[in-house]
Parts: C-alpha cells; sequence; structure tokens
C-alpha cells in the first residue's frame, strides 16, 4: 500500500479536484470534532481513487467550491460508508450537495449483514482489522500526527472494490432500485440546527430521584453548562459531566473547598474564577426556591 497523499496547500487541491472531475468514482469520508466541540467542523475529508488515497486538511485551504462542484458532479459516483452524517457536516461547513451516491452501509443492510460498522465489514471482505485507537481524537488539532493520516485513509481505501462487490449482490437480488431511492433521500437530507432543549435536564439519570429543590438546582446547572459550553466551544459533557450536575444536584457544596471534593469535577474547576462562577449558582438555588414559594 502507497503512503496516502497529504493535501494541505490550495494549490495541491485544485490540482487532485481537477484530476477527479474524471474518475467514475471516488470513495469519501470525512473527520469532525463533535466530540470535543461545541461548534462541530469537519476536520479532515478523506477521498480514494482507484489508484490513490488523498487525506486533505480543509483547515489550510481558503476555497473547497471545487469539491463541491465533485460532489455535484452526477458522472462521478460518490462512494461513502454510513453517509448521513458525512454529508450532513459537508452541507453544513462548505454548502455543498450530493449527487450520485452510493452508499456501502447501507447496501450492506439491504443485503442482510448483521454488522455494518466499517471495521466489521471490511473484515468481513478484506480481511482487515483497522486500529481503533484514534476513532475518538480530537481531529480539529493541529499538526495532525503521520499515525492519524495513517488511520483516516484507511476509512476510505477499500470502498471502490467494496462498491463493486455490493453493487453486483444488488443486482443479483434485485435490490439496485431499493438502494437507489435510499441513497437519494440519503442526498437530500436536511441539516438540521442544533436545539437546546432546556427541559432535558430531566432526562438524565438520577434526576427523577432528587427532591423538588435538587432538581431546581440540577435545572440551572444544565443551563449554566449549556452556556459554558458555547462559550467555551466544548462539547458540554466535556464541561461538566451529566453525573457531576447530578451529584452537585444531591449535595450542593457550600465552599470552594467543598467543590473541589466533588468527584468528577474537572481540573479547570479547581481555578477560583471557574470555580466562583459555578457556586454562584448553586447558591442562588435556595433563594429562588423561596421565591417561588412566597
Amino acid at each position: 500500500m502507497r503512503p496516502a497523499v497529504l493535501i494541505e496547500t490550495q494549490c495541491d487541491f485544485d490540482s487532485l479536484m481537477e484530476g477527479l472531475a474524471h474518475a467514475p468514482q471516488i470513495a469519501v469520508d470525512t473527520e469532525s470534532n463533535s466530540f470535543f466541540a461545541y461548534f462541530e467542523r469537519v476536520c479532515l475529508i478523506q477521498i480514494s481513487t482507484e489508484e490513490e488515497d488523498y487525506v486533505i486538511d480543509p483547515f489550510s485551504l481558503r476555497d473547497l467550491s471545487a469539491f463541491c462542484r465533485i460532489l455535484h458532479a452526477e458522472h462521478i459516483q460518490k462512494v461513502f460508508h454510513a453517509a448521513s452524517n458525512d454529508l450532513i457536516g459537508i452541507k453544513r461547513d462548505f454548502h455543498c450537495c450530493t449527487r450520485n451516491l452510493f452508499d456501502t452501509a447501507v447496501a450492506c443492510k439491504l443485503l442482510g449483514h448483521r454488522k455494518l460498522g466499517l471495521a466489521h465489514v471490511l473484515a468481513e471482505h478484506f480481511g482487515v482489522t483497522l486500529d481503533k485507537k484514534w476513532q475518538r481524537c480530537d481531529w480539529g488539532k493541529r499538526p495532525l500526527k503521520q499515525e492519524q493520516i495513517d488511520y483516516a485513509r484507511l476509512d476510505t481505501h477499500y470502498l471502490i472494490p467494496l462498491r463493486h462487490r455490493l453493487n453486483q449482490a444488488l443486482m443479483d437480488h434485485g435490490l439496485q432500485e431499493q438502494a437507489r431511492g435510499i441513497f437519494l433521500k440519503i442526498c437530500t437530507q436536511e441539516v438540521q440546527t442544533k436545539v437546546f432543549q432546556p427541559n432535558g435536564f430531566n432526562h438524565l439519570k438520577g434526576a427523577q430521584n432528587l427532591d423538588p429543590l435538587a432538581r431546581r438546582l440540577l435545572k440551572d446547572l444544565y443551563r449554566y453548562r449549556e452556556r459554558e459550553a458555547k462559550r467555551r466551544n466544548r462539547a458540554p459533557f466535556r464541561v461538566l459531566s451529566n453525573e457531576t450536575l447530578v451529584r452537585l444536584a444531591q449535595n450542593p457544596p457550600n465552599s470552594l473547598e467543598e467543590l473541589n471534593r466533588v468527584k468528577g469535577l474537572p481540573k479547570s474547576y479547581h481555578r477560583s474564577h471557574m470555580a466562583q462562577g459555578l457556586l454562584q449558582i448553586i447558591r442562588r438555588a435556595p433563594a429562588k426556591s423561596e421565591e417561588m414559594e412566597a
């Protein structure tokens, strides 16, 4: 297997897109930072042809319109595995619409595969074992490590030969038209704006066991976490975990010393300016409760 080609300049990117304009199929995948950031971004784009694997750093590019033209081109089939989230991210970040999709995960499902994850499918068809070490890494961090590039390229390297096998199986079982209908539906899905549900705290494990005062505090803490997650652009659970929110509501600390002893509290809250904001929310809760009862 030849090394993947890393694309980090506009010139190299434009040259690649020009070459891809004549390809019958390309395999595509993306990596995002949803596990780390509040405002998710596409952080990496992987593309494979029959001959080469390319890993594209979109952060280093000023113009991705040529990529959008490739995705929209009807004469080029775009092969994804479980395309839905990738296409939503691409549409959200780059305003690209995709046509002529082949989704290998959908094809596997129609053909009766029991396990649809890419690792299982590649192991079954090609005897390949994917290293999951980088699956949940922060793809928004730079510089990229060589191991990340090596991992990312494998997500597309086998997709075109996999597509050929699955397409033949769909034809053999008379499932091509059904597959095309599903592929089209995936391509036309709309990007849903993230909407915060202020009463979502009710669904946290342990919330239903809290008394009314603790429940009101949990609601305030839940809203506080959302504000902090937005402000710091961090995934909410990385600001404060659900378990920590419930612990704080169950046994509200009265001092910085008590707060620092709360299990699961991130180290960032051991600094006084972070801690004071959280303690302020906690101290306000009894007063708010008395106002509501008055």
